[in-house]
């Protein structure tokens, strides 16, 4: 079952980040971009303010730079934080680990804002001790 779910939703939110792509390029003006870019890498920092919000900082390769890049991203209360399944918080999340996740980047002139909007972490399953 936790398979079926995660596949539904990795494919409404492809559709989503299509429609996105599509839709929104004839709704903005040129100097103001929005989009939504779904990444994958390694935790390298967390910052929890109060509330839950805080930034996250993620190690990830960029196929236009073609090398490894680090990117920060403002973590909301609107940000959905799933682990292994679950609703999860932002302190929940450690260094270290692999994450995919949308990120919804707004240009305005040269200054770029990227705000989190999903994460996703699959952590291994505790082995159970032998006995």
């Amino acid at each position: 079952m936790y398979t079926d779910v995660r596949t539904q939703q990795l494919g409404w939110l492809s559709l989503l980040v299509s429609l996105t792509l599509v839709i929104c390029p004839g709704c903005r003006k040129d100097e103001d971009r929005l989009s939504v870019q779904t990444l994958e890498g390694k935790v390298d920092k967390i910052v929890v303010e109060s509330g839950g919000t805080g930034e996250i900082t993620v190690l990830y390769f960029s196929e236009r730079h073609g090398q490894e890049v680090r990117g920060i991203g403002k973590v909301t209360k609107d940000t959905e934080i799933i682990i292994n399944g679950a609703i999860a918080k932002l302190s929940d999340i450690r260094e270290g680990e692999r994450v995919r996740g949308e990120v919804q980047v707004e240009t305005q002139g040269n200054k770029k804002v990227q705000t989190v909007l999903r994460i996703y972490i699959d952590r291994p399953e505790p082995v159970a001790p032998p006995g």
